[in-house]
């Protein structure tokens, strides 16, 4: 940065001199007295003489050394008339204080208007944010930035772009995963101020707020709350919201309700949240027999909400393909682009059935459960790379519903990507 503020500087001194100069240079002809006549004449008269010698240069009349000879006699002889002319005779000009005061006030209204107009039309702000992206670009290979970095990167991009409701969520997981849970809460606030209340994360994103809330108060308060009913309004086994009202209950000693919140909670946990609940199960249950108190069963569905497929490969193509080659599934919402669930394979594992369901969510908030139907497919990668490239080989696209039942579909991949 600091050799952008030396250029500013450096550029407003040109500035200045552009400015100031001629009206210093205009003030002082103003004020100079008549008595420099003859100095003005010969003057003139060098300026005149010079003009003609450089034209008869352009035009080649004259050779350089000429050229040069001819304007040393020229200076010689102006100078020996400025030797002449008397002191007596010229009176000094001299800057009045009301010339000095507008020259003072330009060389303070020049910046000033400048630096005002660049802090308003100016970009700064993209400035440091491609200075920043390029300090993360140059990390060594496979060494992923740190927190601090990515905090820095998230909120230059989030400056720039303050509508960027999954760069809000990216920042608010940073701050959540560095025990900053005070700005993790203001940044779910911005995820939903941003995100339309429709959406299918909305509920998610509630119940994560209402988290991040809770571990700053410590408590399921009144506002922990307000966020929790909402969330639950929208999506009735919203996953936090579950586990805080499964935590409150358990602190209040009311082990039961809180086994049933967590086992409710647990039907569209990830592996690590559901770790979690199973252990807060677990506790609660403990609990009750040191009571004496019976724990009641809750039947739980065998199956979640997912697409069973089966995928396999046509026989001129298993021929044709080294069985190592990368095979990946990916189910995505209608017309979207980014997976709601992928598995990775081979081509040896081929013909292979495949469920995906919640537990192969690329992200917490874009879950096939969320979904009524999702896009399936299946590609095998010959640069191994999830991205699709020509070459490779892929199956038709089908539309499934996301059910509770595991009726499998055929996934046949068949031809090449052009």
């Amino acid at each position: 940065m600091i050799e952008l503020w030396l250029a500013i500087i450096g550029l407003t001194f040109i500035a200045l001199a552009f400015v100031c100069w001629p009206v210093v240079k205009k003030i002082s002809a103003n004020v100079a007295t008549k008595n420099v006549d003859r100095e003005q004449e010969n003057i003139s008269m060098f300026e005149y003489r010079l003009a003609e010698l450089q034209l008869e240069l352009d035009q080649r009349l004259l050779t350089v050394q000429s050229f040069n000879e001819l304007k040393f006699e020229l200076e010689k002889n102006l100078l020996s008339d400025a030797v002449e002319v008397t002191p007596k005779n010229i009176q000094h000009a001299r800057l009045k204080k009301s010339h000095i005061i507008t020259v003072v006030l330009l060389s303070i209204s020049v910046p000033l208007i400048s630096f005002g107009f660049y802090a308003k039309y100016g970009h700064m702000e993209d400035l440091l944010w491609a200075q920043a992206s390029a300090s993360a670009a140059q990390l060594p290979a496979g060494q992923t930035p740190t927190p601090e970095q990515a905090i820095a990167l998230l909120e230059g991009q989030l400056k720039r772009d303050p509508s960027n409701a999954q760069g809000w969520y990216m920042l608010a997981g940073v701050y959540m995963s560095t025990n900053q849970f005070s700005k993790g809460a203001k940044a779910f606030a911005q995820v939903l101020d941003t995100l339309p209340i429709e959406s299918v994360q909305y509920p998610n994103v509630l119940g994560q707020y209402a988290q991040a809330m809770f571990f700053v108060e410590g408590k399921v308060s009144e506002k922990v709350r307000e966020q929790v009913n909402k969330a639950l309004a929208i999506d009735e086994n919203e996953v936090v919201s579950l586990g805080l009202l499964g935590i409150e209950a358990f602190e209040t000693e009311q082990y039961q309700v809180a086994i049933n919140y967590w086992q409710k909670s647990l039907l569209s946990a990830e592996p690590n949240a559901a770790q979690a609940l199973q252990s807060g199960i677990d506790k609660a249950q403990q609990k009750l027999k040191e009571a004496g108190l019976a724990i009641a069963v809750i039947e739980q569905p065998v199956v979640k909400p997912s697409v069973t497929v089966d995928v396999d490969i046509s026989e001129q193509l298993r021929q044709q393909v080294d069985p190592q080659t990368t095979v990946f599934v990916f189910a995505r919402p209608i017309g979207g682009k980014m997976p709601l669930a992928a598995v990775k394979l081979t081509v040896s594992q081929l013909p292979k059935r495949i469920v995906l369901d919640d537990k192969l969510a690329m992200l917490p908030t874009a879950k096939i459960s969320m979904q009524k139907k999702v896009e399936v497919s299946a590609r095998i990668s010959l640069s191994g790379q999830p991205r699709a490239s020509v070459g490779d080989y892929e199956s038709a696209v089908l539309v499934l519903n996301v059910t509770q039942l595991p009726v499998p579909q055929r996934l046949l991949i068949n031809k090449v990507v052009e």
